[in-house]
């Protein structure tokens, strides 16, 4: 072999592990962010009491976009007249799932705005003048308003009609298993956009 032909090999041998760590990088993240997806979306049911995801909810071009332009890190943006909440980890989504928000039809609406999760609490009660429930995950966004699982819901996450007078008490309802996601996700001061 010439001296010349080694150069070159040499040459192609460093360029192609320059590039192999770049793939294997991307390969990561890929597989990283389909993982997220698959765990925040909820594509079974986990037991009688969780209703299924409404039909027809899948991942379309205005949840796709959710997140393009996000330059926050992470956020949670909930659509009211999609009945779906988006995460994402900057511009990338890395979650989707139908979700319950507040009976607007009965005066409890889930307040629209842009917040922070101010805390993460597990297996506690929420209560109000009429109501006491038990809950696995609870994520306060704005004074009683969060995110928290709802096992006693008998309607199907993302339904765009009954929501109305059959929603939460302005909270948003996560599926169990989602929920379950969301609340190892989401931090502390995880910037939080509800629309409608």
């Amino acid at each position: 072999m010439t001296r010349r032909m080694r150069e070159v090999g040499t040459t192609l041998a460093r360029t192609a592990g320059d590039y192999a760590w770049s793939l294997l990088f991307a390969v990561a993240v890929l597989a990283i962010s389909a993982f997220l997806v698959i765990q925040l979306g909820v594509t079974a049911r986990t037991g009688a009491s969780t209703p299924e995801p409404a039909r027809g909810h899948t991942v379309g071009p205005a949840s796709a976009n959710s997140c393009s332009g996000n330059t926050r890190g992470q956020l949670i943006r909930v659509s009211l007249a999609e009945q779906t909440l988006v995460a994402c980890d900057g511009p990338a989504m890395v979650g989707f799932t139908p979700v319950t928000t507040g009976r607007v039809d009965l005066g409890d609406g889930t307040p629209l705005g842009t917040w922070h999760i101010v805390s993460r609490e597990s297996d506690r009660h929420l209560s109000g003048a009429d109501y006491r429930v038990f809950v696995h995950h609870w994520l306060p966004f704005f004074g009683d308003y969060g995110f928290h699982d709802s096992p006693w819901q008998d309607f199907a996450y993302g339904d765009r009609d009954l929501y109305r007078t059959r929603g939460s008490r302005g909270c948003v309802h996560v599926p169990g298993p989602a929920m379950d996601t969301l609340a190892r996700w989401a931090r502390v001061g995880t910037t939080v956009t509800i629309a409608a």
